[in-house]
């Protein structure tokens, strides 16, 4: 028997790529939108939101470890006065956003993931965005990489585009590529 040829592979063949120079993410941390719901319901005022955002955003008071960081970060809501009064509220809210998410998602058409995910790469920035229980439009942005927005009232479209902008925005900050 003479050598057998080897057949073509169904599989395409792995191919190597360096790594990307940025990344983003999206995420509705409970939290964090505790002291949004807790400025909803007149139990903060804007100054004190400010406040809590800038220690719930302040990597050095927390754990490297991104899970142990929720962690601690629940922990220090948990004990709070009206805890049990935002939790049946928070349940339901964040159920209709990731719901609303996901149909997006599912609509969205690959030609505009593409485009998406090149403006962002042409940009080179590490993004986190936490979305909050605020109307659309109330940005805080956190050097080097969160930003922390308002979701509610935004279309598919508009959330798309504030990413953007938001990356674009921290991208300006000194030390942010």
């Amino acid at each position: 028997m003479g050598a057998c040829a080897r057949e073509p592979s169904s599989y395409p063949e792995a191919m190597q790529t360096e790594p990307r120079s940025f990344s983003w993410s999206q995420d509705f941390d409970e939290s964090l939108n505790f002291w949004f719901w807790l400025r909803r319901t007149d139990g903060i005022d804007d100054a004190r939101l400010v406040e809590r955002l800038n220690q719930w955003a302040d990597r050095g008071s927390f754990s490297a470890d991104p899970q142990e960081a929720l962690f601690q970060h629940h922990v220090q809501v948990r004990d709070q006065e009206r805890w049990r009064e935002y939790l049946p509220s928070w349940l339901v809210w964040k159920r209709t956003q990731v719901e609303q998410h996901m149909e997006e998602i599912r609509a969205q058409k690959p030609s505009q993931a593409r485009a998406d995910y090149k403006s962002m790469a042409a940009l080179g920035v590490r993004l986190r965005v936490q979305w909050v229980m605020a109307p659309f439009g109330e940005r805080w942005l956190l050097p080097p990489d969160l930003a922390v927005m308002g979701v509610e009232g935004a279309t598919a479209e508009s959330r798309r585009q504030a990413v953007l902008e938001a990356a674009r925005a921290l991208a300006s900050f000194p030390g942010a590529r």
